[in-house]
């Protein structure tokens, strides 16, 4: 019999669930200021929350939050609202933007559709540093910042369209994409996420795991590690004693360098072929490209396992 009961009830929890009322959604819209100083942090762990950044002229960072939750159990969507409603705390010296340390997960027997997005204006004389778990970040805006941005997710994406001088990126399975706006520096690190590079840098150092690389329009220095993921590089110009060293397992490598371009170094893998349209000895049954420039050069070290190289020039 209680069984009987027991059975009853959860069908008719799960019959209400799938013909709930649709309720007015909970909704916050709010715009806070706070000053701007020479050299001010501005730090936010902000954990799913969609952030924006942009960066512009001014002496004040404006902060405006986004919250929408909509959901069978209005109860949920409150908590909901309230666990995404990030702490200010201002200072001269910093402004620190996190979630409430009681963030928890929500359970809802029915439906819960909620987005969460902060945008946020920075003077170019503050420095910035942004933590997400899974929301993903973008920064944009004519002036840039005077300091490096240093941008951390673990599912995020990170997509750069200007606003930065030199970007420090650690993602997990995020993806970072930098376009419009060249960088004097890129320091990139991903396990399963891709790096692009598109708007180009003076310099880049970049490590993977399985994400794969492709850096455009270098104009210097460039450290890249792989493991199972390929490494494409191009080169608007690079002077020498500029240094290229590149080291991958199981992916491929393609750099592109200007014509004219001497090297002074050694390209070794163990299984995967070279090909080279800059003159060098080779050894190892192919395997192996020494170059030895008269003069100075561009310092070259490339090594995979069986990782396939390719190493050709453009005008």
């Amino acid at each position: 019999m209680r069984r009987a009961v027991l059975a009853a009830t959860l069908t008719m929890l799960i019959a209400g669930a799938g013909c709930v009322r649709v309720r007015t959604p909970l909704a916050v819209h709010e715009t806070r200021t706070f000053a701007a100083g020479p050299d001010k942090l501005v730090r936010l762990d902000v954990g799913p929350i969609d952030l924006h950044v942009t960066v512009t002229g001014g002496t004040a960072i404006t902060a405006t939050l986004d919250l929408d939750a909509r959901s069978s159990s209005r109860g949920a969507a409150q908590r909901w609202i309230a666990n995404h409603t990030p702490v200010f705390e201002d200072s001269p010296s910093a402004l620190e933007v996190r979630l409430p340390s009681r963030h928890r997960g929500i359970f809802v027997l029915g439906y819960l559709n909620a987005r969460a997005r902060l945008d946020l204006t920075v003077p170019p004389a503050c420095r910035l540093e942004v933590r997400t778990s899974s929301g993903d970040v973008s920064v944009a805006g004519e002036a840039l910042l005077a300091g490096a941005a240093r941008v951390t997710t673990s599912s995020g994406d990170l997509a750069v369209e200007g606003g930065l001088r030199e970007l420090i990126a650690r993602t997990s399975s995020g993806n970072v994409r930098i376009t419009r706006r060249p960088l004097a520096a890129l320091e990139a690190d991903t396990s399963s996420g891709d790096v692009t590079l598109e708007s180009g840098a003076e310099g880049a150092t970049v490590d993977t795991s399985s994400g794969d690389i492709r850096l455009e329009r270098l104009a210097g220095d460039l450290s890249a590690t792989a493991s199972s993921g390929d490494v494409s590089a191009s080169w608007e110009r690079i002077a020498p004693g500029a240094n290229v060293r590149i080291r991958t397992s199981s992916g491929d490598v393609r750099l592109r360098l200007p014509t004219g371009t001497a090297l002074a170094g050694e390209i070794d893998t163990s299984s995967g072929s070279i090909r080279s349209s800059i003159d060098g000895t080779r050894g190892r049954h192919d395997h192996q490209l020494s170059f030895t420039a008269a003069g100075a050069a561009v310092g070259i070290e490339v090594r995979t396992t069986s990782g396939d190289v390719s190493v050709r020039t453009h005008r």
